[in-house]
C-alpha cells in the first residue's frame, strides 16, 4: 500500500502554503491513499481564504478517488468542511502495523502550561488581525525561544515514543510541533510532518519498501 501523510496545513492562516498543497494533492498517483495527521483547519476562522476553501472541497473530491484520512487535531473543526465526502475521521490511524499516526496532542503533557505561555502570543494575534495587519507565524515566533522550542519538541517525542511502545509499534509519526524530524530513540523511529505553513514543506512516504521523510 502506498500512502502520504501530511500535517498542520492550518487553512485559516494566511501563512499557508495553499498553491503548494493543492498541487500536491493534485499529483498523487492513483491509489495512493492520503493521511492528514491533524490541524488541518481551525473553528476560529470561519471566514477561510477563497483558494483554502477550494483545497477543502479538493480533498473532499478526492475521497471519491482515493483512501483519505483526517485525524483530528487539536485545532481541527470538521462543522466547517463544505463536503466531507468518504473521508475517514480518526484520533489514530495505522499502516500495516508498521507505522502509528497520530497528531500529538493527546501525548502533549505539557499542553496546559503551553496554553498559558501562548497568552500573550494569541493577544498580539487578536490585536495584529484586528488592526488589519498579518499575523505572526507560529513557527516563527517559537524559534525564538531555540532552547525552550526545542526542549518542547524533545519532550512530546519522548512521550511519542513512549506511547509507541506502549502499542507495539516501531515508528510513529505526529505533527503539532511544525517541525519536521526524523529520529530514533529507544529503538522506536520518531517521525514530525512539520506544517505547510513555512518553507520547505515535509511529507512523509509510506510503501512496502520504505518511509520516508521528504520536503517539497
Amino acid at each position: 500500500m502506498d500512502a502520504v501523510v501530511i500535517s498542520d496545513l492550518h487553512l485559516e492562516s494566511v501563512h499557508t502554503l495553499s498553491e503548494q498543497i493543492a498541487l500536491f494533492i493534485e499529483s498523487l498517483p492513483e491509489g495512493c491513499h492520503l493521511i492528514l495527521n491533524g490541524d488541518i483547519i481551525d473553528s476560529s476562522y470561519p471566514n477561510l481564504p477563497r483558494e483554502n476553501l477550494q483545497i477543502l472541497e479538493l480533498i473532499g473530491q478526492e475521497s471519491f478517488r482515493r483512501n483519505i484520512v483526517w485525524i483530528r487535531g487539536n485545532h481541527d473543526d470538521c462543522s466547517l468542511i463544505p463536503d466531507r465526502g468518504r473521508i475517514h475521521f480518526k484520533r489514530i490511524h495505522t499502516v500495516d502495523y508498521r507505522l502509528l499516526i497520530t497528531h500529538g496532542n493527546e501525548l502533549d503533557k505539557t499542553k496546559a502550561r503551553i496554553q498559558q505561555l501562548l497568552r500573550p502570543f494569541k493577544l498580539i494575534q487578536f490585536i495584529l488581525v484586528k488592526s488589519g495587519l498579518k499575523p505572526v507565524n507560529v513557527a516563527h515566533f517559537a524559534s525564538k525561544f531555540e532552547p525552550f522550542y526545542r526542549l518542547y519538541r524533545r519532550k512530546l517525542m519522548l512521550d511519542a515514543v513512549k506511547f509507541a511502545r506502549e502499542k507495539g509499534f516501531g515508528a510513529i509519526a505526529c505533527g503539532h510541533t511544525h517541525y519536521p524530524e526524523d529520529r530514533t530513540f529507544q529503538g522506536v523511529r520518531y517521525i514530525n510532518t512539520g506544517a505547510w505553513t513555512e518553507y520547505p514543506p515535509h511529507y512523509l512516504m509510506v510503501n512496502d519498501r520504505e518511509i520516508r521523510l521528504r520536503s517539497m
